[in-house]
């Protein structure tokens, strides 16, 4: 566990290739724990802590959307408010009950749903801090952010990623990029991705040029009459200078091209 301030704690694993982190963050009356990573072993040292540090606290987890690598862990902590946006437990019920083979089989010990959820916005409040759960569209329907406003920092789920994002809603490359801009208004101190390190704003700027960028580029080139498995178009064209990719989001970047030509 890596502790980012006095009541912060971020808990790092590689989940399929993906670097894919969790938080707990504590106000005066709840343990947040921000996702669940990829089963109960995996978010075992979170559930260890807030077992240590949570005393009289009311322990919240959030599952930032439904992804697998995001609640596979939810029975590590049995009981607890499990809260999400509110398209999340059809999804997860669905991705649960899927045939494909390309997702990793459930834990044994099950992934419970969501027990509280709700649309755009969900507020707590603390006398020491308020903690914002903000509907956010776009890398899936459910997705959200938790935007801790005293401390400023943000955890983004999968609706900021570096050193790109992974596109996967379908009809949601548009408002992505709104969510992105609204983010961009919130007085951040630190953003916190799933995948990818810790960073200020900025990176909501670049995943904002990546998702545009891109949709405009592939649009472009499938008016041009280029094929589907055809696209010519560099990742380095959307990200910053001097920014390279592993084979991981190279293979990422190759499929989102293919992605947004099936959206467009």
């Amino acid at each position: 566990m890596e502790q980012l301030t006095d009541a912060v704690w971020v808990h790092e694993i590689v989940a399929e290739g993906f670097s894919t982190v969790c938080a707990v963050a504590l106000t005066g009356s709840r343990a947040f724990v921000v996702d669940t990573l990829a089963g109960p072993a995996d978010v075992e040292p979170v559930a260890a802590l807030v077992r240590e540090r949570a005393g009289e606290r009311r322990v919240v987890v959030v599952n930032t959307h439904h992804h697998w690598d995001h609640v596979y862990g939810n029975a590590a902590f049995p009981g607890v408010d499990l809260v999400a946006q509110r398209a999340c437990p059809r999804l997860l019920e669905a991705q649960l009950a899927s045939a494909d083979e390309s997702l990793p089989l459930p834990p044994s010990a099950g992934v419970p749903l969501p027990n509280v959820t709700f649309g755009d916005r969900l507020t707590y409040v603390d006398e020491d801090e308020a903690v914002h759960l903000i509907g956010t569209p776009g890398h899936s329907e459910d997705s959200l952010v938790v935007f801790l406003a005293g401390a400023g920092i943000l955890f983004g789920g999968d609706t900021v990623e570096w050193p790109l994002p992974n596109f996967s809603q379908r009809g949601g490359l548009e408002p992505w990029v709104t969510n992105l801009r609204r983010l961009k208004q919130l007085p951040l101190r630190l953003v916190v991705p799933s995948h990818g390190p810790a960073m200020d704003k900025h990176i909501i700027d670049a995943n904002e040029r990546y998702v545009a960028g891109v949709r405009e580029a592939v649009t472009e080139a499938k008016r041009a009459g280029a094929a589907r498995h055809e696209l010519d178009l560099a990742a380095a064209r959307f990200l910053d200078a001097g920014v390279e990719l592993d084979e991981v989001y190279a293979g990422v970047h190759r499929a989102n091209l293919v992605w947004a030509w099936d959206e467009v």
